[in-house]
């Protein structure tokens, strides 16, 4: 079965919604006007009681409404009130005297029912040839072997033609209302949704070659604007990532393309020309080096790739900063000084930062690495460690060749290279830094580069500071 469509389930939705809203309200409304009424026309009852005991009088054993024949006015108020009034003597329940309209409608009591009137509540509902009406009972004494009840009555048949009218009008009006109200759900869903199709229409003309496009946003702030804005980030996203990986493609092939085109000319022309063993030993260190090169830009790329997918994992420890950056300037001082390098070291005790040694140590490396190959004969490299502000900072400052300043934003990209042209001359893919700031980052921490072309280069990378470490 296929499935309703948004519009319709909306539309399906607010229907059966009004439905049930009219159907409680038209349940209450109804329930408050029978209350309202029944207490008016009780009300009403009371009144004319009232006022007709004013005017009735107890003579020779019986019970007479005494009205001024000279006074019309008073005589047709006491005519009204009494339309619908009987009186019998108790205790033998014989009729004294009842009205025209009473006689009419043919309401006798049996003695029996006098009597069981006589002690009933005080108000009685009576069904007459299809009429309703309300009695209202009491008993007057009168002399000593008499009394008498006394019935004062009212029609209920407005309160009933009013409940009844309403009825009827609430069960034509009711759905007549809710199909009405259905039509207009309809024709204003088709208008709150037309910009999602907007959406959805432009969202289709976008493929992978056309990811710069967005979609058009109307202004109006609301839950439209806000999903083609986040959709809209959502291709910013996207086409980043498709860019990275075209530079990537674009990158890996301009790398791999050199190495391999170095060994291929050097085979050719070690199969044209004889050469010495000299020169074949020559020859197969060149390749090996050129071998060993392509080693590292693959397992960085190995490890670029498991790393952007989650697969590699490393132990959480205390790592004093200060000891590994002074052992592995140890370890790269013969390195440095091999090009005439002076490389300094100011490390605070005990800096302290939580991760995986193997790792950090990975950065120190790369970016002493990275300020050993562009720094000039005579140079000074200077590593420092200290804690502040809470964080564990780690400083690397060379006075290299430096960065321009529209490459220094690029620097953290996957095989990025300031100066292409530098890439002949000096080794590696463009991938240590790209991996330094993954590193840096799945340790909660930031890297931030500062340079001047000439002027030399500062990395500086910021770890959270382990307080707990070192304490006994």
């Amino acid at each position: 079965m296929r499935r309703l469509g948004l519009r319709a389930r909306l539309t399906l939705f607010y229907s059966l919604m009004l439905t049930a809203m009219l159907a409680v309200f038209g349940v209450l409304f109804y329930h408050s006007l029978s209350l309202i009424m029944d207490h008016n026309l009780t009300q009403e009852l009371r009144q004319r009681v009232t006022f007709l005991n004013n005017y009735q009088r107890v003579a020779n054993g019986t019970l007479q409404l005494v009205v001024d024949p000279n006074n019309t006015a008073e005589a047709y108020l006491v005519h009204s009130a009494a339309r619908y009034y009987q009186v019998f003597r108790l205790p033998d329940g014989g009729l004294v005297v009842q009205s025209q309209d009473v006689s009419l409608l043919g309401l006798t009591l049996t003695p029996e029912q006098v009597r069981a009137l006589a002690g009933a509540p005080e108000f009685t509902d009576v069904q007459l040839n299809q009429e309703h009406f309300r009695f209202h009972n009491s008993v007057l004494a009168g002399d000593i072997a008499n009394s008498f009840l006394i019935r004062v009555g009212i029609p209920l048949s407005s309160a009933d033609d009013a409940r009844r009218g309403f009825l009827h009008s609430v069960l034509f009006l009711a759905p007549l209302g809710v199909l009405v109200s259905a039509l207009l759900g309809w024709q204003m869903s088709r208008r709150a949704l037309r910009p999602m199709k907007e959406l959805a229409a432009a969202a289709r003309g976008i493929d992978v070659d056309k990811l710069q496009q967005r979609l058009p946003r109307s202004g109006a702030g609301d839950e439209v604007d806000e999903l083609a804005q986040s959709f809209n980030e959502t291709l910013v996203r996207l086409e980043n990532s498709v860019g990275e990986m075209r530079q990537f493609t674009a990158s890996i092939s301009h790398e791999l393309r050199t190495p391999l085109t170095i060994l291929r000319g050097e085979a050719e022309v070690a199969l044209l020309e004889g050469h010495s063993v000299e020169d074949y030993r020559r020859l197969l260190v060149s390749q090996l080096e050129e071998f060993d090169s392509l080693t590292r830009m693959i397992n960085d790329l190995l490890i670029l790739a498991s790393a952007e997918a989650g697969e590699i994992r490393w132990s959480e420890q205390n790592v004093d900063l200060s000891h590994l950056a002074v052992s592995l300037a140890e370890q790269l001082e013969p390195v440095a000084a091999a090009k005439n390098l002076r490389l300094e070291t100011a490390a605070e005790p005990s800096v302290y930062a939580r991760g995986d040694a193997a790792w950090l140590e990975r950065v120190i490396l790369n970016l002493l690495d990275n300020a050993i190959k562009f720094t000039p004969n005579g140079g000074r490299i200077r590593l420092s460690v200290a804690a502040e502000n809470g964080c564990a900072k780690l400083q690397v400052t060379d006075e290299g060749i430096g960065i321009p300043a529209e490459a220094l934003p690029h620097v953290f990209e996957r095989f990025y290279r300031a100066e292409p042209s530098r890439s002949k001359r000096i080794p590696g893919a463009g991938l240590g830094l790209a991996l330094v700031r993954w590193i840096v980052e799945k340790h909660h921490g930031r890297i931030t580069a500062e340079s001047a072309p000439g002027q030399g280069t500062r990395f500086t990378v910021w770890l959270p500071l382990d307080r707990t470490a070192g304490k006994v």
